[in-house]
C-alpha cells in the first residue's frame, strides 16, 4: 500500500493523465465529429454531452444514485476529471451550487461538448484547480461531497480523504469510491501502461479506517475482482454512500 508520493512522481502523473485526456479530444473532434454530435444531440439522438470515463459504470453500481434527495443545496466533486459524474448525479437532483474540482480544470474547460463547456449551467458552476491537499473550503459546508476514483492520482491521500471528509456538512452525504490494490495487484500494475497516473495505492482496510466512524452507511459493498472495475489490475472496488454523523473537534 501507498498513501503518499512525492512531487515530481505527483507531476508526471498529472501529466500523463493531461495528454491522455488532450488526444482523446483530439480524436473526438476529428471530421467534424463535435458538430455532427450537437446536431444529433438537438434531436435527442445522443446525449447533450459527449465522452465518459466510466461514469455511467460508476453510476450503475450506485444504484443511480436513487439514495439523494431531489433538491440539493451545494455540492461539490473532487477530482472531477474531464466528464464527470456530476453530469449524471445532476439528471436526478437538482442542485443549486455545484464545484467541479481539479487540477486540470483548466483544461477540462477547454473540452466540447462536456459539462465544463456547457452554456446551460453558466452561474451554478464553479471550477476550483486546487490540488485538494490544499484544500480551500470550508468545513462543514458542503450538502454533497463526491469522490470516485480520485484517491490514487493524489499526492498525499490521507490529507486528501481528511478533507473530503471535513468539508461534508453534518447531515451530508458522502459519496466515495475506489479501486483496490494488494500486494499482488501492485505487481501486475508495474507492467500496465497508463499506471503512471495512479501512483497512490490502497486496499479497503485503509478505505474503512476513515468511513465507519465518520457515517452513517446508505449504502457500501466491496465489489470482488470479477466484478470490480479493472479486474486485470485491482483485486476489488470500493463503492459507498453516506451520512456524515461526526466532526473532528473545532471543525464545526
Amino acid at each position: 500500500m501507498r498513501t503518499k508520493v512525492t512531487y515530481s512522481e505527483w507531476k508526471k502523473a498529472q501529466e500523463w493523465e493531461r495528454n491522455f485526456w488532450i488526444n482523446d479530444q483530439i480524436k473526438k473532434s476529428k471530421r467534424f465529429k463535435n458538430q455532427i454530435w450537437h446536431l444529433l444531440s438537438l434531436v435527442n439522438l445522443v446525449p447533450e454531452y459527449r465522452g465518459d470515463d466510466w461514469n455511467l459504470w460508476w453510476k450503475e453500481k450506485f444504484d443511480n444514485y436513487s439514495f439523494l434527495p431531489t433538491v440539493i443545496e451545494n455540492a461539490i466533486e473532487i477530482g472531477c476529471g474531464p466528464y464527470t459524474n456530476m453530469r449524471l448525479i445532476l439528471q436526478q437532483s437538482q442542485i443549486k451550487y455545484v464545484v467541479l474540482n481539479d487540477p486540470l480544470i483548466n483544461i477540462y474547460n477547454s473540452f466540447k461538448k462536456t459539462i465544463h463547456s456547457s452554456s446551460s449551467f453558466k452561474g451554478n458552476i464553479i471550477s476550483d484547480s486546487h490540488p485538494f491537499e490544499v484544500n480551500p473550503f470550508k468545513y462543514n459546508y458542503f450538502d454533497l461531497v463526491v469522490m470516485i476514483n480520485v484517491l490514487d492520482h493524489v499526492q498525499d491521500a490521507t490529507i486528501c480523504m481528511q478533507e473530503a471528509i471535513d468539508i461534508t456538512k453534518l447531515g451530508g452525504i458522502f459519496i466515495f469510491g475506489q479501486d483496490l490494490t494488494n500486494d499482488e495487484d501492485e505487481i501486475l500494475l508495474r507492467n500496465l501502461e497508463g499506471d503512471t497516473a495512479h501512483p497512490i495505492k490502497l486496499n479497503h482496510n485503509w478505505v474503512d479506517s476513515w468511513l465507519s466512524n465518520n457515517f452513517k452507511i446508505l449504502m457500501k459493498w466491496i465489489l470482488p475482482k470479477s466484478e470490480g472495475r479493472n479486474p486485470k489490475a485491482h483485486y476489488g472496488t470500493y463503492i459507498f454512500a453516506g451520512i456524515k454523523i461526526k466532526s473532528r473537534l473545532g471543525n464545526a
